[in-house]
């Protein structure tokens, strides 16, 4: 026990101005450790006439526990500090691997599990399948209804992928309307046909949004993953698989196909070579001869396309030209194999024209009439010359856009031609409202037509409608002496077949028209003539 002159010493000490500045220093530590505490201490002490012992003890006691203060204080808020970033790291990590709109994986998080199980031989043949979701009719919803629509319809599917996945399945976004399916390794071929049925039908139940009702259907690519085969090939093969459930139809499933990979990649590669030889002048015309049935005179060619490729050796043009079609190549295609024939046929005897088919895409373009007027132009080739071929596809579905097209050849003084005659669905609608020159009958109607008689007749129809139209024909396809002589019998005014010659390169034309076709055929005409 202190006395009382004891406590009033120590008092007096606890109240001195020391104490005191001790005192508010513990208090406001944290404050002065910022402000460099120990330089402000160090002031204060010199200004001190003197230290007694026990305001040195009570100094180093208060010392004592400012400092415990200060690091108890500084490792809370350390603690506080590394809590708001573990969660901060937590969360950022979260959003780098799920999609912020339906909370499934990404398309990082996929790869890193797939990786994942490969890299654990967890992709062994018998354990894993793989597959990949589009939705069909999925770009009508935002545009109908709104994107509040399509996010919503996307939350809805991601949630229905996920309940029919089950245990041990993943299902993951890549992006857009696209999901990928992780099944459940203890599933076989059976297992995974019968949950995309599933799919396919529960996707395509209706999706409530404010009041009314979305529809969108799927498509699903099935591959048996192979992760030796690494993780691009595996998901080039389910997007493959995807690509021929799309050509099919949509609206179900399909498992990657070896086979058709294979003709996808040589289509690929086609296509890449093609774009190459169509700069290169490489796909050139072929001609074959147009004649007049009854005198078989000669008073043209039709343009053919042939491509002669260094390696594969000749690509016939129902390869090409589809692929053409396809990668948006056959404009360009179409130019040059014009503006070759143009060039070749400006030194031939004026009585002879040609004959160019142009595509229903061709067709399309808005600058189609300018390009072949400045083809015209470049080569010196007469446009009364020329007669351009379309198909009844071109002009069927909006004979509006169609009509000043084909006048505006007309103008420039080309004849126009419907190709393909009776294979279409409205060839009179076209005939009647479009200003045609000559139509051309398919050769599947001309071919043996002496010995059928259901072609026969169909025939007989269409001459009859060309003559009450004042319209040329052209029969393709005669391939014998019977057929020619069926024609002959009846108003059939042109014909072209192998019976006749088959297509032939520039450089033989010259030689046909001097020897082999003023010696087989004896009405030549004057043209001809003067050539041989």
């Amino acid at each position: 026990m202190l006395s009382p002159k004891q406590k009033a010493i120590w008092r007096k000490r606890l109240l001195s101005p020391t104490a005191l500045f001790f005192l508010s220093a513990l208090v406001t530590w944290p404050i002065l450790s910022e402000l460099e505490a120990f330089e402000v201490f160090y002031e204060f002490s010199r200004s001190q006439k003197s230290w007694e012992v026990d305001e040195i003890a009570l100094l180093i006691f208060n010392l004592t526990i400012a400092l415990g203060a200060s690091v108890w204080y500084k490792s809370r808020a350390l603690k506080r500090v590394l809590q708001r970033r573990e969660l901060e790291r937590e969360r950022a990590e979260k959003n780098a691997r799920h999609d912020p709109l339906t909370g499934l994986m990404n398309r990082r998080a996929f790869y890193e599990m797939i990786e994942n199980l490969s890299n654990s031989g967890g992709t062994s043949k018998a354990s894993l399948f793989v597959g990949l979701v589009d939705l069909d009719r999925f770009k009508p919803v935002n545009d109908v209804h709104g994107h509040s629509a399509g996010d919503v319809t996307l939350c809805t599917v991601a949630e229905r992928l996920r309940k029919e996945m089950g245990q041990g399945g993943h299902v993951a976004r890549l992006g857009g309307d696209e999901f990928v399916l992780v099944f459940a390794p203890t599933m076989n071929a059976a297992d995974v046909e019968r949950v995309a049925r599933r799919m396919l039908s529960t996707i395509a139940q209706p999706i409530p949004f404010n009041e009314q009702s979305v529809f969108v259907g799927a498509s699903i690519g099935l591959v048996h993953w192979d992760g030796s085969l690494g993780l691009s090939e595996m998901m080039r093969r389910a997007d493959h698989a995807l690509y021929q459930v799309k050509l099919s139809g949509r609206g179900s499933f399909a498992w990657y196909d070896s086979d058709a990979d294979k003709q996808t990649l040589e289509r690929a590669e086609i296509a890449a070579e093609l774009k190459s030889a169509i700069r290169s002048d490489k796909i050139t015309p072929y001609y074959q001869p147009i004649v007049k049935i009854g005198t078989t005179e000669l008073v043209g060619f039709e343009v053919l396309a042939r491509w002669t490729h260094p390696t594969r050796g000749n690509v016939p043009p129902f390869t090409f030209i589809p692929i053409a079609e396809d990668s948006g190549l056959i404009g360009q295609l179409g130019l040059s194999i014009l503006r070759q024939a143009c060039a070749d046929a400006a030194d031939w005897p004026e009585g002879l024209s040609i004959s160019f088919n142009v595509s229903p895409i061709q067709f399309r373009d808005p600058a189609l009439v300018e390009s072949i007027r400045n083809v015209l132009q470049e080569t010196g080739f007469k446009p009364q010359r020329l007669t351009i071929e379309i198909t009844e596809s071109s002009v069927i579905d909006d004979v509006l856009v169609a009509r000043p097209k084909i006048e505006a050849f007309k103008e420039l003084g080309i004849q126009i031609a419907l190709d393909d005659f009776g294979t279409g669905y409205s060839s009179l609608s076209s005939l009647r409202s479009l200003p045609f020159d000559r139509i051309k009958i398919d050769r599947s109607f001309v071919t043996d037509i002496s010995s059928n008689q259901q072609n026969q007749q169909i025939v007989s129809g269409i001459l009859s409608l060309a003559n009450g139209l004042a319209l040329d024909v052209t029969a393709e396809g005669i391939e014998t002496s019977d057929d020619l002589a069926y024609l002959q019998a009846s108003t059939c005014s042109l014909g072209q077949g192998y019976y006749f010659e088959k297509p032939i390169p520039a450089d033989q034309i010259l030689w046909l028209l001097e020897t082999e076709w003023a010696e087989h055929f004896v009405h030549a005409s004057p043209a001809v003539k003067a050539v041989g």
